[in-house]
């Protein structure tokens, strides 16, 4: 799958199960960004389309060296950089020629701003009918929300995921940006469905999603068990995780969640404690269940007075499902961690050493090396040069102030 202008370095070291699809980012932050660095991961090449002011902000974003935060660095790997203005006649002649070599567009624009531009999906689509188009927003392309602005935190809050974090209480956000990257799972997934689905028709897609519809269905099969079942006469009852709550050991804190009778039972042995099996609150799954906020409470005093990692020794010895709550500098140092590799330290030669994950995913056929996340511009010389530009015509384009 070859097309004319297309690198024959995709950003990544070795091949992937998406070597040979192009994919054209503009988008900032992490929505749009984390998917299509998911999919540089599974070798991809990825252009990320940058403005000339600030570019993507997430370049400033959080503990940061030589103007590159690690947050972008991470997010960003494997991608290719074009700064430039989009919005100027030669600027829109490079993006039409640069999407005409695209299999993959995605763009994050509020709606009706890419129309504008000139890169709507009808725009696109006349000269390139084989490419899957992404559409991203805030609250859908349609609707009495559509024009607002959206982050992460806006759509914690419409979706309902910062309420039930609070349970009866009041409403808490999750510390990390679950909207955001629920977004960019689904969207990289429809992408993967639209180019096998092209495999077979010819056609392109266009996928379209909104960070609150991504936010809702992933959250309504649990969190919205209680207003699922509509009939009067259900046997409504709480939300199993309304009661949960970490457990405070006497130097941390642990997870812990005993299911099934062998698990109890392997509770009450750990901790000398033959009365939590003849409780009959708790001798059986059900009544467990029906009383798991007791349930909790009881495990907190059991657990209260016991060393975190002692407290862990044990279960695990009992085969209960069971964890320390490890804190942040904890993480990388984790045995499995360090085993799966999933997280490692690299030296990046804008930021220096850093510390940066790879995707879940493994392939048995292997999975790309990820190039560093660059430079703003890094490769729009490049890139250009690819589109058939002259050195003379880039030269003329830097100095118009129209790439950088």
């Amino acid at each position: 799958m070859t097309r004319q202008g297309r690198h024959d370095v995709t950003g990544s070291t070795g091949a992937g199960p998406l070597d040979g699809i192009r994919v054209v980012e503009i988008a900032t932050f992490i929505a749009a960004p984390g998917g299509s660095h998911l999919l540089a991961s599974q070798g991809a090449e990825v252009i990320k389309v940058e403005d000339l002011v600030v570019g993507d902000p997430l370049r400033m974003f959080g503990s940061s060296r030589n103007g590159m935060s690690g947050w972008f660095a991470n997010l960003n790997a494997g991608k290719r950089s074009l700064a430039m203005d989009i919005a100027s006649a030669p600027g829109r002649e490079v993006m039409a020629d640069l999407l005409d070599t695209a299999d993959v567009f995605v763009q994050a624009y509020r709606p009706g701003v890419a129309e504008r531009l000139g890169i709507g999906e009808a725009d696109v689509r006349r000269r390139n009918p084989k490419i899957v188009y992404v559409s991203i927003s805030g609250f859908g392309r349609d609707g009495p929300y559509s024009k607002r602005p959206a982050y992460d935190a806006v759509i914690q809050g419409w979706s309902g995921i910062a309420a039930v974090q609070g349970g009866d209480g009041e409403p808490q956000f999750v510390k990390s940006f679950i909207p955001d990257k629920v977004t960019s799972l689904t969207w990289t997934q429809a992408v993967c469905a639209a180019l096998f689905a092209r495999e077979r028709t010819g056609r392109g897609e266009h996928v379209e999603l909104s960070l609150l519809d991504s936010a809702v269905s992933f959250m309504w099969p649990d969190a919205m068990m209680d207003h699922t079942v509509l009939s009067d006469d259900a046997d409504h009852r709480p939300n199993l995780l309304a009661d949960y709550r970490l457990l405070a050991c006497r130097d941390g804190y642990v997870a812990m969640m005993p299911l099934t009778d062998a698990h109890w039972k392997g509770v009450a042995d750990a901790f000398g404690r033959p009365d939590l099996l003849t409780d009959p609150r708790f001798a059986e799954a059900g009544p467990r269940a029906a009383h798991f906020g007791d349930m909790i409470d009881t495990l907190g005093e059991v657990v209260a007075d016991v060393a975190r990692d002692d407290v862990v020794e044990r279960l695990i010895a009992a085969d209960v499902p069971v964890a320390p709550a490890l804190r942040p500098d904890e993480i990388a140092a984790d045995p499995q961690v360090q085993h799966s590799g999933v997280v490692r330290e690299v030296d990046h030669p804008i930021v220096g050493p850093i510390r940066q994950h790879r995707p879940a995913a493994l392939f048995a056929g292997g999975t790309p090396e990820l190039r560093h996340a660059v430079e703003r511009g890094a490769d729009t010389d490049q890139i250009l040069k690819e589109l058939g530009r002259s050195p003379a015509a880039i030269a003329d384009l830097r100095a118009d102030g129209i790439v950088k």
